[in-house]
C-alpha cells in the first residue's frame, strides 16, 4: 500500500456545508494530484445515492468510493469535519442519515489490492480510540503520521 497516503489528500478540521460540498473538495484533492479522472466525482456522487457508505461506528465514520474506472493511482484521502455531516447508514433500509465527522474516502484501481484495502480500513474506523485520535490531530501532517503509522 505505499505511495496510498499523500498529505495533500488529508482535510483536517474542514468546514463544509453539507455532503457535496465535501466531496467535491475530497475528490479535487484527487483530480489535482492527478490520480483520478475528473469524472470520479459524479461517480462517487451517484454510487453514494445507490450505495451508502455511512457506518455507525466510532462516532460517525463513512467510506465514499466508486468504480475503479475513475481511478488513475491507488489512493485514500481523509478527512475530519468540525460540523457533522448527513450519510445514509450504509446497511439501512431507510433514508434516515447518521451524522459523520470522519471520512475515509477510497479510490482504488487495483482490483487485487481493493479486499485488503477496504479490510485495513474497516480495522481502522472499527477502532473508536483511533478514530478518536484522528479526530484530535490538529493538521495534515499530523494525521499523515497517524494513519501512516497503521498502513501495512
Amino acid at each position: 500500500m505505499s505511495g496510498i497516503l499523500d498529505t495533500k489528500l488529508f482535510h483536517i478540521r474542514l468546514d463544509v456545508k453539507g455532503r457535496d460540498e465535501l466531496f467535491e473538495t475530497m475528490a479535487l484533492g484527487l483530480v489535482n494530484s492527478e490520480r483520478v479522472k475528473p469524472s470520479f466525482l459524479k461517480g462517487l456522487m451517484d454510487r453514494e445515492e445507490i450505495f451508502p457508505t455511512g457506518l455507525p461506528i466510532s462516532g460517525g465514520v463513512a467510506i465514499p468510493h466508486t468504480d475503479a474506472v475513475h481511478v488513475l493511482l491507488d489512493s485514500i484521502s481523509v478527512a475530519t469535519l468540525i460540523h457533522p455531516v448527513g450519510f445514509r447508514e450504509m446497511a439501512g433500509t431507510d433514508d434516515t442519515e447518521l451524522p459523520v465527522d470522519v471520512v475515509v474516502m477510497l479510490a482504488l484501481a487495483d482490483s487485487e489490492s481493493h479486499l485488503d484495502v477496504l479490510q485495513q480500513v474497516l480495522s481502522w474506523v472499527r477502532d473508536g480510540e483511533f478514530i478518536n485520535r484522528l479526530r484530535g490531530c490538529r493538521d495534515e501532517e499530523e494525521a499523515f503520521t497517524l494513519l501512516a503509522g497503521r498502513v501495512r
